[in-house]
């Protein structure tokens, strides 16, 4: 008797082969939707510090010149978007160059480096960008009045980001504080692309008419708007320009004019040589201020105030 095995036919050993390789094939397919969906998970938590908010509300100022209604509405465009997240809780890197310098108070310093002291009994009235003073650690917040989406009628009817969190609004603020100095640095949120600022320039008169009023000791300084990257983000949704920008810039120092007002052309100090924000000083959303940015800034203010 043969004690041989059976052959098993070869239809049930290509079966077999077959099997095998649909299943390895479908574990190879699940462990790569595994791995793309730990991926996107992974991408989606890297979020821009700047974040556009393209639903935003238009925006509004002071009522134009013969109207009853508390504010008056902008054209329908949205306003350049001023609001500013952060992927945590945690604060801006503090950039440590403002003490730097060995220079008196008072003295002239080099460009990029400032003297803290000097502005120790001044205040900055801004939107988000002039928030960046503080928490950049710059200036103390005890100095700036600031606010995201801050426009000059708001300097005086809505309440500023204050360290002391009391909820007054900057001119009420200013009121308490009597500074030496006072910087308005105001403007970006009421400009549109249609290009008339007619009630934001009627509103900053307002302002300073308040400021002057409730703070007659303070010297009252106006600081332009800076200028856009060619590619901002944060512009692009609004249709503001860089033009537009240099517009109502020259409205400003028209207004500074009118009241004897000292006007920092910034704008320049920030521009590179094709006309844009340069990029050295731009944040990704092409209008906010990297940290070192504040550093031109103020040493740009010491030097023509020394």
């Amino acid at each position: 008797m043969s004690d041989r095995r059976p052959k098993l036919p070869k239809y049930i050993i290509v079966l077999n082969i077959l099997m095998i390789v649909i299943i390895l094939a479908i574990c190879a397919l699940a462990f790569s939707l595994a791995f793309s969906v730990i991926n996107s998970a992974d991408e989606s938590s890297s979020e821009p510090y700047y974040v556009e908010t393209a639903d935003a509300p238009p925006v509004t100022d002071a009522p134009a010149a013969g109207t009853t209604s508390a504010t008056t509405t902008t054209a329908a465009t949205p306003p350049v978007s001023m609001t500013k997240q952060t992927q945590d809780t945690t604060e801006p890197i503090v950039f440590t160059t403002e003490d730097t310098s060995s220079a008196a108070p008072d003295d002239p310093v080099e460009i990029g480096f400032y003297n803290k002291e000097f502005f120790a009994d001044d205040l900055f009235i801004g939107d988000s960008i002039s928030t960046g003073l503080y928490l950049y650690g710059k200036l103390d917040q005890k100095n700036v009045a600031a606010a995201i989406g801050y426009t000059p009628y708001k300097a005086y009817t809505e309440a500023a980001d204050l360290y002391d969190g009391s909820g007054r609004s900057a001119l009420e603020y200013a009121t308490a504080m009597q500074p030496k100095r006072i910087f308005i640095m105001l403007g970006s949120n009421g400009l549109t692309g249609s290009g008339d600022f007619s009630a934001l320039e009627n509103s900053y008169r307002t302002l300073i008419d308040k400021l002057n009023a409730a703070c007659p000791d303070s010297t009252l300084y106006c600081i332009s708007v800076s200028p856009i990257t060619k590619n901002s983000s944060a512009a692009e949704y609004s249709g503001v320009t860089n033009e537009i920008i240099k517009d109502f810039n020259s409205a400003v120092k028209g207004i500074c004019s009118e009241y004897g007002i000292k006007y920092f052309d910034l704008y320049s100090k920030l521009c590179d040589s094709t006309g844009y924000f340069s990029s050295d000083y731009a944040e990704v959303d092409g209008m906010h201020f990297l940290g070192t940015t504040y550093d031109v800034m103020l040493s740009f203010i010491q030097n023509e105030l020394a």
